[in-house]
């Protein structure tokens, strides 16, 4: 229910009510969108278990990659994995490149609405593990070594979602920060109500001065 300021007659209400959905409206589905396009991984990830680069990797070796995802959610032991090559990997977000600590938790971030467990990195300078949006203190993953290329990388994250199916994924790392700069969920929300909040006030000044030049 919108309340009605002080001085508007029930048709401004109306016009600043229609004013108000159509914003809120446009401002989610630019967010939205914008989240779509920003990054490739999360959009495959929240269906699939594994993201391979866009170009360079044989199908045995991301074939092989999906069997040891798959065998080790068969296992009780679920991870998804994003396997980054190139900084067109990354969509909207390339400067997050060459940083896999930061990437893990970013992306661990924008997955924890519909996931919340192990999330595996890998990039030509390392390799990180993530969950729920925080670090992941893994000595296997922090110190392995990466092969090089698309499918080196493949190769490199297949042995690593092997070793983690067979042991201890570590310790959660504190103080593990995300893009949002706390918890897991995302920020868009926030800013669509804080613009639909502005413009409702904005309108509710205008008419009202409107409606007072007209009365004086």
């Amino acid at each position: 229910m919108l309340l009605r300021p002080p001085g508007l007659g029930s048709r401004a209400v109306l016009r600043l009510g229609c004013l108000v959905v159509l914003v809120t409206a446009l401002a989610a589905a630019l967010a939205s969108t914008a989240l779509a396009d920003a990054d490739p991984a999360s959009d495959v990830l929240y269906v699939r278990d594994v993201f391979v680069p866009f170009s360079g990797v044989s199908p045995a070796a991301a074939a092989e990659l999906r069997k040891a995802a798959k065998d080790s959610r068969a296992g009780g032991m679920p991870i998804k994995v994003a396997v980054i090559a190139t900084r067109r990997d990354l969509g909207g977000v390339p400067s997050l490149y060459g940083n896999p600590l930061y990437y893990a938790r970013f992306l661990g971030s924008e997955l924890t609405f519909l996931y919340s467990g192990r999330l595996l990195v890998v990039m030509p300078q390392g390799a990180a593990l993530s969950e729920r949006g925080r670090l992941v203190a893994n000595q296997a993953v922090l110190h392995a070594k990466i092969e090089p290329g698309p499918d080196g990388l493949v190769r490199t994250a297949t042995a690593l979602v092997g070793r983690l199916a067979g042991g201890s994924t570590g310790n959660v790392a504190q103080g593990g920060g995300t893009r949002s700069g706390g918890g897991g969920s995302p920020a868009w929300p926030w800013i669509v109500a804080g613009v639909a909040a502005a413009v409702v006030a904005a309108a509710a000044a205008v008419l009202l001065v409107r409606r007072r030049r007209r009365a004086a």
